[in-house]
């Protein structure tokens, strides 16, 4: 692969750095928001979730389709665009969805985003960005609350689902902003 062909396949997910800041700023809003308010009904929390994760699959689905990704391949950055906009549809449209459903869905949406969060990491260290394991970090913790929640989904309680997922979200949306600021700073680099 020529020289050039590498610094345009690395400069598609670089130009779009803010759309992953935007959907850490999301994420983190609503996992604070779930965080100060884990009494608020269990419809109420399905359907922002629900809502969120239809806004990330959209914003994921412009970047993986405009974007020759070189950091995460392109086929999972879609992948995982269209997993967030059929579980973002199907919690928004169905609000009273079993106590049981919500964890479980969640759980593994969570255990997929962490397995995505770690590779962009590892892809972070290869292309010796500094600050890489602020990345990984979040990966594992997420990894730890996605596998906390699919092991008792129903014994651990709906409050305890609710801290865990509101924590989750704010551990995704740091990792995002994190991640949005290392491909502004990797933009900066190429530019010069």
């Amino acid at each position: 692969m020529k020289t050039y062909d590498l610094y345009e396949r690395a400069m598609e997910p670089v130009k779009h750095w803010w759309m992953y800041l935007v959907i850490g700023v999301l994420a983190l809003i609503l996992g604070v928001f779930m965080l100060a308010n884990p009494f608020i009904t269990y419809e109420m929390m399905t359907l922002l979730l629900g809502l969120a994760l239809l806004i990330f699959g959209v914003i994921e689905m412009i970047v993986g389709i405009f974007s020759r990704n070189l950091f995460v391949s392109r086929a999972a950055v879609i992948i995982g665009a269209v997993l967030n906009i059929v579980l973002g549809i199907l919690l928004a449209a169905n609000p009273g969805i079993a106590a049981i459903t919500l964890p479980l869905i969640l759980g593994m949406w969570m255990l997929y985003q962490s397995f995505m969060i770690i590779s962009y990491s590892n892809d972070l260290k290869s292309f010796k960005v500094k600050g890489y394991g602020l990345t990984l970090f979040c990966g594992i913790v997420l990894l730890v609350l996605a596998i906390l929640i699919l092991l008792r989904p129903v014994a651990i309680g709906m409050m305890t689902v609710a801290i865990y997922i509101a924590l989750s979200f704010i551990i995704y949306g740091l990792s995002e902003i994190v991640s949005a600021f290392r491909l502004r700073t990797i933009h900066h680099i190429f530019e010069n």
